[in-house]
């Protein structure tokens, strides 16, 4: 079978393209940068056609895809590179994913067509409007898969102990992938945790109203938020000595519990919010 360098890069080119904006917009929740992402899908299509073009040892090819890959993400989320290994797991998922898309559906449809695969990435000789068709589906598969991922994680109840002077309380705690809020000084993740919780870490016994009066002894922070069901408001927190999810072996020393008035199950399901930073 023959392999045209220039189609090599296009089929890569917009493959990496796709991936990085369902990454950009799906996982990191941010409108992807075309430009960065052209410039980007650009480096992953050169990369795919030195591997499929020169001769190389498959361990090198698969190191120089990898550090491809690294490149990449660096180019088009730079602000986003302390989160570049949940980036990378993602994108070698979602790579996965439409590799064996097109091999599958292309299986379906033309038995007599070639495909070659080297260091994972994918190489047909294909009219134009078949790979349109692919990738479409393609990306309707990834998005499907992304969507059913982490609605199955934000449903997901964890043991939490919050110790706090002294004393400590143990509740079920609901995963929210969606809950990255942040004490705006420290940079310090806020989970939440219901007042009736709270109480027991205080030896309190007033209503949630009568909180500010205790407010020095709590040593109460400030923190604002959009979320709860608010447009925006400022949430009370303070900074626990310890929060521990045993499920996931997770320890944080210093981490701060937001807190709120009302129950936050109807039915009791869960008394505390993690927040999606300390998982």
């Amino acid at each position: 079978m023959v392999v045209y360098a220039d189609t090599v890069f296009i089929i890569n080119f917009v493959s990496a393209y796709i991936m990085l904006y369902i990454l950009g917009l799906f996982i990191n929740k941010t409108s992807p940068k075309k430009k960065r992402l052209l410039f980007a899908a650009a480096v992953g299509g050169i990369m795919a056609t030195a591997v499929f073009c020169i001769e190389m040892h498959v361990i090198f090819a698969y190191a120089l895809r990898l550090i491809t890959v690294f490149l990449m993400l660096l180019t088009a989320f730079f602000e986003l590179r302390n989160r570049i290994l949940n980036q990378f797991a993602w994108f070698l998922m979602l790579s996965g994913i439409i590799t064996f898309s097109m091999i599958f559906i292309v299986s379906l449809t033309n038995n007599r067509l070639q495909i070659i695969t080297k260091a994972g990435i994918i190489y047909f000789d294909i009219p134009p409007k078949i790979f349109l068709i692919l990738l479409i589906v393609s990306y309707l598969i990834m998005v499907l898969f992304i969507r059913m991922f982490k609605n199955r994680k934000n449903k997901k109840y964890y043991t939490m102990t919050v110790t706090h002077n002294d004393k400590t309380i143990t509740v079920t705690a609901l995963f929210d992938s969606g809950n990255l809020l942040k004490e705006p000084i420290t940079g310090k993740y806020v989970s939440i945790l219901e007042w009736e919780s709270v109480k027991k870490l205080f030896d309190l016994n007033c209503c949630f109203s009568e909180m500010t009066n205790h407010a020095e002894e709590m040593k109460l922070w400030a923190v604002p938020f959009k979320s709860l069901g608010n447009q925006s408001g400022i949430l009370f927190a303070f900074l626990a000595d310890k929060i521990e999810i045993p499920e996931e072996k997770k320890c944080h020393e210093k981490s701060f519990v937001g807190i709120y008035d009302k129950p936050l199950s109807r039915n009791s399901e869960y008394h505390a919010i993690i927040n999606a930073g300390l998982l």
